[in-house]
């Protein structure tokens, strides 16, 4: 993940306040989106109904993380100096995806049990079969690959190639979800590989709509009223998707479908227009929230696990933490909150740490 900074010119940039807060919400809502995950599993519909809402009111979450990462790549009109910019942005992903992986590895092996192998570590860290965050370090890795041939065709606000690219993207998105809830099937793969994975699409839409004056009638009030449209589309389709024997799972559910990018640029466009109005006061602690973020994205599973009990080291299963023993209402967000501290406060303490701190850049 970047700093969270922008500017206009070829000085040093500066933060920006609605991209920290964004990004602050961003991460509450992946840990609570996990937090509530294991309510999707329940026959009992007063479990099930939370766990669609919660979830569905998170999955604008990891798709506005990418487009703050976008908006501040694309938009620095300073100069691209590869070896600069290679050498720092995977500087930041190197080392947490080696050390991390190693704590994820362990913990897999504590929990199957199994003994620890050199060379079954090797062939996940490659392959990349990680349960937690770390399939984001992957992703991210491959985009900011990508960036020296595409800021040239984004970085400036006016040209119309920003546009077409996102409108692609969406459109490519709409039929895949078409042919998913039509025929039970993906579009073709082929095709979509070849024109563009669309965590790129976010990666330029973050920049288009940081750097364009986007005009919404209605203002707050329709942004708020299409993000709570898109939320109970992608619940009721997700659940009807799970409860028809003719509908594959996890259709909505997911980043690569239209809903989740609309309630993402709803998202967007209200944090950038005045959803940070009076939050001045607050910003410094904005900011520290805000330099957690990667090192809470990174150890939030892991603290998951291990306060929930399904990683039986400091309390046995049934024991600690579990949404199924709370109002279903509750669990979800009490859990996201312990863990979200818990990791805040391992993630400031690595930073605090010589040597540990390359785990939490």
């Amino acid at each position: 993940m970047t700093e969270m900074t922008s500017c206009s010119s070829n000085q040093v940039p500066q933060r920006v306040l609605y991209l920290d807060t964004l990004r602050c919400v961003s991460i509450v809502g992946v840990v609570l989106l996990h937090s509530a995950m294991p309510l999707l599993g329940s026959a009992d519909m007063t479990e099930l109904l939370p766990g669609l809402v919660y979830s569905a009111l998170c999955m604008f979450c990891v798709p506005t993380l990418i487009m703050i990462s976008g908006a501040l790549i694309l938009g620095d009109p300073r100069p691209l100096r590869l070896g600069k910019f290679f050498g720092k942005r995977f500087a930041k992903i190197a080392w947490p995806l080696v050390l991390w992986s190693a704590v994820y590895y362990l913990a897999y092996c504590l929990a199957e049990p199994s003994a620890p192998n050199l060379i079954s570590f090797g062939k996940r860290l490659l392959t990349g079969l990680w349960a937690g965050p770390l399939w984001f370090l992957y992703m991210i890795a491959g985009v900011y690959l990508m960036v020296p041939f595409i800021k040239p065709a984004f970085s400036d606000p006016r040209t119309p190639l920003g546009p077409l690219f996102i409108g692609i993207t969406f459109a490519i998105m709409t039929l895949n979800l078409a042919t998913r809830l039509l025929w039970q099937h993906e579009l073709n793969t082929f095709l979509t590989s070849a024109v563009l994975p669309h965590y790129l699409g976010y990666f330029v839409l973050g920049h288009v709509l940081h750097q364009r004056t986007v005009r919404v009638p209605g203002g707050r009030v329709t942004l708020v009223l299409a993000f709570l449209l898109c939320t109970g589309v992608n619940a009721l389709g997700e659940y009807a998707c799970d409860h028809s024997p003719d509908m594959l799972p996890n259709s909505f559910f997911n980043y690569h479908q239209p809903f989740s990018m609309l309630a993402a640029v709803a998202a967007f466009l209200l944090f950038k227009q005045d959803g940070c109005a009076g939050l001045g006061f607050a910003s410094k602690t904005i900011q520290t929230v805000s330099r957690l973020s990667f090192g809470i994205f990174l150890a939030h599973t892991l603290i998951l696990f291990l306060v929930t009990g399904q990683l039986p080291l400091l309390v046995q299963p049934g024991q600690g933490l579990i949404v199924s023993g709370m109002n279903p209402w509750v669990g979800p967000p009490l859990t996201a909150l312990v863990v979200f501290t818990l990791s805040a406060l391992l993630t400031w303490g690595l930073q605090r740490t010589p040597w540990l701190r390359r785990a939490v850049p």
